[in-house]
């Protein structure tokens, strides 16, 4: 369980949460949504300290975040880590090694397993994102999507219980998406808590149990995909998902013979003879 309480982040004087508590349940998958800007990355990080936070509080597990600097509580830090896991939305993939080596760095250098134990389980995890015939390709010789699922592999390396991911889809094509789906819906499965941020309305619609929209900091509303998607409760979501435009076009106009239907949308544009 992700227990996140009146949490408050400002940039410069400038606020980016604003008291926001919600909770993440094990095995629950999450979507983020709302403008860019909105807060989500920026939620996302504090989730695992990669981001101090002004006020507020985290609870993952019997660990606690507090607000500063989370240097100072190293340990602590470093224990919720282990159990939330983090996917980066450039992947930050280690250039100088292999799809096999990405996996077992941390295995072997954070968990002290030995070379045997990490390259087993660096094998299992590759096998287990489809790409067990790509264990010995460098960063540069994989696709966008192979390198997303080697960055996934990797997080899932140390055994975490919840795995955060920052716009997973943003550089695959409709195909990788659904591809990225089938996946995350397995460990989904596997009682894994996966929480994301998204611009990708049908990647949320298909994974998440729930959705969280974030405007200007705070969280405007939550529910079930179909609901936040479908019947919104608050006018700016509404405004987000482009339904107020949808509800506020003109119905369209039957265009007159030797005429498109062009100019229905914009009147000063007519058919060529």
């Amino acid at each position: 369980m992700i227990e996140v309480k009146d949490l408050c982040k400002r940039y410069d004087g400038r606020t980016v949460l604003d008291g926001i508590s919600a909770c993440f349940a094990p095995g629950e998958v999450v979507a983020l949504v709302g403008p860019s800007g909105s807060g989500k990355s920026t939620l996302l990080r504090c989730l695992n300290g990669l981001e101090p936070f002004d006020a507020g509080s985290i609870r993952v597990g019997d660990d606690v975040l507090a607000p500063g600097v989370q240097r100072a509580r190293g340990a602590q830090v470093s224990n919720i880590r282990r159990r939330v896991g983090f996917v980066f939305q450039q992947w930050h993939l280690f250039a100088h090694r292999t799809a096999l080596g990405n996996v077992i760095e941390a295995p072997r250098y954070v968990r002290g397993l030995d070379a045997k134990a990490a390259t087993e389980l660096g094998r299992a995890l590759l096998e287990k994102v489809g790409l067990s015939h790509r264990e010995g390709a460098y960063p540069s010789e994989l696709s966008g999507g192979e390198q997303q699922r080697v960055a996934i592999a990797r997080a899932l390396a140390m055994e975490p219980e919840a795995l955060l991911l920052d716009e997973p889809t943003s550089a695959l094509d409709p195909e990788r998406v659904g591809e990225l789906v089938e996946l995350l819906s397995r460990l989904r499965e596997d009682g894994l808590t996966l929480v994301a941020v998204t611009h990708e309305m049908r990647f949320a619609r298909e994974l998440a149990s729930r959705m969280l929209v974030l405007h200007g900091g705070r969280i405007l509303e939550e529910g079930p995909p179909a609901q936040v998607l479908e019947r919104p409760r608050h006018e700016r979501t509404r405004a987000f998902l482009g339904l107020e435009r949808a509800v506020r076009q003109e119905p369209a106009v039957e265009p007159e013979p030797g005429r498109t239907g062009v100019s229905a949308v914009f009147p000063a544009a007519t058919a060529r003879e």
